[in-house]
């Protein structure tokens, strides 16, 4: 059940109704004449004066006070109970307000919690129209001034221009700018009228980080324009002129109302700039500033000024004389039309919202929802897309219009969220190419042809016209954007539907239009020197700017060559930037702008090598295709028997291979169409990062797991067939990273010796971990250590019949290092193709042994100890690896892109120190996290994408508050399980308790059978160490998006992979020559001369002990000695995969004195005091003494411990 606030039902009586029948619009009622376009005079003080709207929260009151006053349990005035509450109110059946209330809640939201967010999410983002006082002091002095304006006589356009110029206002004239010798005039003439309209006046506002906007719109007299102004810019060069007049006059009085001002390019259309002024915070009275509020001046003219038929979408109104062409192709130029029509709509717009706001309870709110959607999507309409008055329209239009099948979609009594969700489902689901919108009243063209469907259709990428039937509000979106909103709706449909999750931060809090993150391939496309043989000078007259031009053909291009291989292509680029009113106006040209291409792939086909185009019967469609390719365009045929005109990328077949050729595709067809040079004018991002899976000292002889994984199931078949076994082995399961495609390094077969002696070097060859399970048997001894001797005999047994029955196979028996109870040594084969699995034997008496012996009451404390670390190991060897290894293992079948995600992840943090800090199935879970679980974004396609969202996770997860829930089987965690783990991380945090947080464990990591996270993060990483990951989360992904745009080069973006030497008390540097596995570090240098000679020495020495270094990694060895001798007193940071440094931080715990004691742990000295140390400890025989770690002696202590690895300690602290 959900809450319910008692209070009287809202009113619907006299006020509302007056209000709604004061109200006449031309699109609304019949009878409404087409220059009746404001708000009345009466309904115009109803709502707060001429111009600026004000809530009517007094008559409200009043009429709630009224409604409510027979109610004993009504709301006060206040919002808050009354203080006395009859006793009869708190049993009393609710209201049918409040059942609705109940069943809209029920009906239409997930949980009571998800309403909750929603109500919180609008209160916050609702602007208070009662913290307004300033805004509109200082909206009523510039109308003052507006209105107060004298005419200026016609003047030529050489003298208006320096005439403003001369009072610091430069005029902000569209590109190509007038001539000097124009033969129109430009003259001034007081406004006809100057009135608020948009979001501000209507009350959908909603706050965002940029500001909100308050837009004036001012109308120039029609005496203002001639008939034949709408040619040739001659009507945007006088609407230029009239907003500089205005700039000016503001101007001489901004010091007494505290503006600054400045010109913008209104969604980015240099033809329509428009004056923001904004609040310097100097000037008391007027000072709105920290309101976040912005005022946009924007000219308009009345709708009669022009014929409207002059301005249809196939008309052109821009010569070519114009932009000195030589063409006499008067090519349409729709943009340039729609740009003029939508001056002239604004009020009619407006007027047409505030209906539906006033008739529509949910309408305002509804609005505000949507902004907030748009906003973290990146439509926020600073560019010309899609935006929120847009969406707003449209819901207006579902309210008023019905469908194909005579239904209406939205009603006015339905709720904001309602109003939301509906709309949500119409733009992911509605064909705007085959069906575009038309707002008129029966939801068709209007009846003159020339604004038919086609007359639409033929020239805009997308059509939503209004009421009036004449103008594209839609003009300036291309077909990307409309590919991106449609995208972004179907994937929040989605997650609306979900019953299961809670998706609301994903839908409304989260930003997901940063392109690192967002799409799986990036590409820089750098302003353009020279303009490409595409952009024609019949193209240009509609698309003065290339830049424009460029963003909606590249991917109209990419989706026409690569439908089938991309999801999405959008291109983004940075708004134009407003200007100082003294300056010249800016272009993406002058600013030489760069764009952003960005690419969503299907992860199956982009991946295929041949593009196949039409069957070669079919020669229109095949010359088309040729003229899309070019030379690349072939003639092929398959085997199947077709011939095909085809295009083939050829590759050496790898996964990290064939994710590239998308990239290049793009960079052909780029290069292809616009002479785009890649590396040059394009740069692309996609396999930067695949260097870092490489061993840079090692050659690869298997590029793939798939070696690996065809001999492990063949060592798997051999095995359970082998004859002469004692028991039958039922099953052999993976248990190591190299099993399960997660390994950083792809396992490599081991060096024969003529190869190594050739090199003079043998890599260590890590053993790949399975678990042998045998048959059932009764006859296993009920003695642990019976079990583990019977286990080694079983080992030899096995080991004999495998190298009898499968010759150039090798095995042996180790016998382990005595680390507990049941390290007793495993069987390690090596197959004939060069690969070691190391085979432990499963058996489940031994850990219920472990359990009854661990249980018993009797069993000495210190061997309980003993014990207990046996039964975590027994747990961790044969429970918990393998199950998680299984599940990644087919999440890395699932998800073709997650093993590359997962190598990059872990060979991040090893690069960072941090291989010793946190598990790998604690990063292979997290990693896995970002594709089962992706909510706003498609699971990653590319490993580039992988790696950084698993960064912006580390980045913005809330360790603290906030349990990670990884789904491993799908559908196998219900909402009641996932509840349940919720609860208990709650609980066991202390969550809504006034005590301290609880960090055990520090990071919450739950899957199916883990539910409280004790499998791989119980013990470790530390909260350190956690926020030093988010930190340096934070430092790469910046880094990756300076690269990615520019500000750094390309190749600096190996430094996000060196550790910064930061942090750490002390540094132990090893002997590179003597690890085994230096040649995988990323500082490997194979032209050092120290390494050189001491391999070959070492070679030429002995090499059987080169051969037996093969088998160990001693950096490992040596940091489990010091993790053993001095893990109580400092922690150790260590790259594993061939770092030759070990950081040591000592634990800020160990560093304090104290008394001393027996058993401290660590290496300690007696702290006295000056006149103890003159006079001698004897006096202080009867007290403790006070100690301090020798810090000095436990650095010398480590480096005895590595003697012949460690090359020297650094100490960087006082410390040691």
């Amino acid at each position: 059940m959900v809450s319910v606030k008692r209070k009287a039902a809202p009113s619907v009586g006299t006020p509302a109704k007056k209000r709604v029948e004061a109200f006449k619009d031309p699109y609304i009622d019949d009878e409404g004449s087409e220059d009746d376009d404001s708000i009345s005079e009466d309904e115009a003080s109803a709502e707060g004066g001429d111009f600026v709207e004000e809530s009517d929260d007094e008559s409200e009151k009043e009429a709630e006070n009224v409604e409510g006053g027979e109610d004993d349990d009504a709301m006060s005035v206040t919002g808050h109970p009354k203080s006395t509450v009859s006793s009869k109110s708190l049993y009393k059946p609710p209201t049918n307000d409040e059942i609705q209330q109940l069943k809209e809640t029920s009906d239409l939201f997930k949980s009571n919690l998800f309403k909750l967010q929603t109500d919180e999410l609008l209160s916050e983002v609702r602007t208070n129209p009662t913290k307004t006082t300033t805004l509109e002091k200082a909206l009523r002095s510039v109308k003052t001034i507006l209105d107060s304006l004298l005419d200026i006589p016609d003047l030529s356009v050489s003298e208006a221009t320096s005439g403003l110029l001369n009072e610091g206002i430069r005029v902000p004239y569209p590109d190509p700018a007038p001539p000097s010798d124009a033969q129109y005039k430009l003259a001034f003439k007081k406004p006809t009228k100057v009135f608020v309209v948009g979001s501000y006046l209507v009350r959908t506002a909603a706050k965002q980080p940029n500001g909100v906007n308050v837009d004036m719109a001012v109308q120039m007299p029609d005496e203002l324009f001639q008939q034949k102004d709408h040619v040739n810019y001659r009507y945007f060069y006088k609407r230029a002129y009239y907003l500089a007049l205005l700039a000016a006059e503001i101007n001489k009085r901004r010091s007494e109302l505290g503006l600054t001002l400045e010109f913008e390019a209104f969604q980015g259309d240099r033809r329509r700039p428009v004056l923001v002024l904004r609040s310097t915070g100097k000037v008391s009275e007027y000072d709105f500033s920290r309101t976040g509020f912005y005022i946009r001046i924007f000219p308009t003219v009345s709708q009669s000024v022009f014929p409207v038929s002059k301005l249809a979408p196939a008309r052109n109104n821009v010569r070519p004389a114009v932009i000195h062409a030589s063409t006499h192709d008067q090519t349409p130029t729709p943009r340039y039309n729609a740009a003029l029509l939508q001056d002239t709509g604004l009020v009619a717009h407006m007027n047409l919202l505030h209906h539906h706001a006033t008739t529509c309870a949910g309408f305002r709110d509804a609005c505000m929802l949507s902004k907030v959607w748009l906003y973290q999507r990146g439509f926020n309409g600073l560019s010309g897309g899609f935006n929120g008055f847009l969406f707003a329209m449209i819901i207006g239009y579902l309210l008023r219009v019905n469908d194909k099948f005579g239904n209406r979609l939205l009603q006015n009594s339905f709720s904001s969220f309602q109003l939301f969700k509906v709309t949500m489902q119409f733009l992911a689901t509605h064909d705007f190419g085959r069906d575009p919108i038309f707002m008129t009243a029966d939801g068709k063209p209007i009846a003159d042809t020339e604004f038919g469907v086609d007359s639409f259709k033929s020239q805009y990428d997308v059509v939503i016209v209004d009421p009036s039937g004449r103008i594209n509000l839609a003009a300036r979106m291309t077909a990307a954007d409309l590919d991106e909103l449609q995208y972004e709706a179907r994937r929040s449909l989605q997650m609306l539907s979900d019953n299961e999750t809670d998706h609301f931060e994903a839908l409304f809090l989260k930003k997901v239009d940063l392109p690192r993150i967002k799409y799986d391939n990036i590409a820089r496309i750098d302003a353009i020197e020279r303009n490409p043989s595409v952009y024609t000078p019949a193209i240009a007259l509609d698309f003065p700017s290339i830049h424009d031009f460029l963003a909606g053909f590249i991917p109209r291009l990419l989706k026409k060559a690569l439908a089938k291989r991309i999801r999405l292509a959008c291109v983004r680029s940075e708004r134009l930037p407003s200007w100082n009113c003294d300056q010249e106006p800016h272009t993406h040209e002058k600013l030489k702008t760069s764009m952003h291409l960005g690419l969503i792939l299907d992860p199956e086909v982009s991946i295929t090598v041949v593009e196949h185009g039409p069957a070669a019967e079919d020669t229109e469609a095949c010359e088309a295709f040729r003229q899309l390719w070019g030379d690349k365009s072939e003639l092929r045929r398959f085997k199947d028997g077709s011939i095909l005109e085809s295009v083939v990328f050829d590759c050496d077949g790898t996964l990290e291979q064939r994710a590239l050729i998308v990239g290049r595709m793009v960079g052909y067809l780029l290069h292809h169409h616009l002479g785009l040079v890649p590396k040059e004018d394009l740069h692309y991002w996609a396999g930067q990062l695949n260097k870092f899976l490489r061993a840079p000292g090692i050659e690869m002889q298997v590029p793939s797991f798939q070696g690996v994984m065809e001999d492990f199931n063949q060592f798997a078949k051999d095995i359970r067939r082998l004859d002469g076994v004692p028991l039958t082995i039922n099953q052999v399961v993976p248990a190591s990273d190299g099993l399960r495609y997660t390994s950083v390094f792809i396992p490599q077969p081991r060096m024969d010796d003529a190869e190594a002696s050739v090199e003079a070097y043998r890599p260590y060859y890590p053993p790949l971990d399975v678990v042998l399970e045998l048959e059932g048997s009764g006859k296993w001894p009920d003695d642990i250590t019976a079990i583990e001797l019977t286990k080694r005999a079983l080992y030899l047994k096995i080991a004999e019949m495998f190298m009898q029955q499968h010759p150039g196979s090798r095995a042996v028996v180790s016998t382990g290092r005595g680390r507990h109870r049941l390290d007793n040594g495993a069987l390690e084969v090596t197959t004939a193709m060069g690969y070691t699995f190391r085979c432990v034997i499963h058996v489940d008496r031994e850990g219920a042994l472990l359990e009854r012996a661990i249980q018993n009451p009797t069993t000495p404390s210190s061997e309980v100890e003993a014990l207990t670390i046996a039964k975590a190991a027994y747990d961790h060897t044969f429970v918990r690896v393998p199950f998680v290894s299984t599940r990644i293992q087919n999440l890395c079948l699932r998800y073709p892109f997650l093993p590359q995600t997962i190598r990059l992840v872990k060979r991040w943090l090893a690069a960072h120190l941090l291989s010793t800090q946190i598990t790998d199935e604690a990063i292979e879970l997290i990693c896995c996290k970002v594709f089962v679980d992706s909510e706003a974004f498609e699971a990653p396609a590319s490993g580039w994408v992988g790696f950084l969202r698993v960064l912006d996770l580390f980045k913005n997860w809330d360790w603290k508050r906030e349990c990670m829930i990884v789904e491993l089987e799908k559908g196998s965690l219900t909402v009641e399980k996932r509840n349940r783990i919720a609860d208990t991380f709650r609980k066991e945090r202390g969550l809504g308790t006034d005590g301290p947080l609880k960090l055990k464990p520090v990071m919450w990591l739950a899957t199916e059978p883990d539910t409280e996270s004790r499998w791989w993060t119980w013990d470790k990483p530390t909260a350190v160490i956690v926020e030093r990951i988010r930190h340096l989360a934070v430092a790469t992904l910046q880094h990756v998006e300076d690269v990615v745009y520019g500000n750094i080069t390309e190749t600096s973006l190996s430094k996000v992979f060196v550790a910064p030497p930061k942090g750490y008390d002390m540094l132990i540097r090893l002997h590179p020559a003597r690890l085994t596995r230096f040649r995988e570090s990323l500082s490997y240098d194979p032209e050092s001369a120290e390494l050189k000679a001491k391999y070959k020495n070492l070679l030429q020495v002995k090499d059987a002990e080169l051969a037996l270094l093969s088998h160990i990694d001693p950096a490992e060895l040596y940091l489990e000695e010091l993790q053993s001798a001095f893990g109580d007193v400092a922690l150790f940071f260590h790259d594993r995969y061939g770092g030759d440094v070990i950081g040591v931080v000592w634990n800020p715990k160990a560093t304090v004195t104290q008394s001393w004691k027996v058993n401290l742990h660590y290496n300690a000295e007696a702290v006295m005091s000056e006149s103890e140390q003159k006079n001698g400890a004897s006096k202080k025989k009867k007290q403790a003494w006070t100690v301090r770690p020798n810090f000095a002696a436990m650095a010398a202590e480590m480096e005895r411990l590595g003697t012949g690895l460690v090359h020297s300690i650094d100490v960087i602290t006082h410390k040691a």
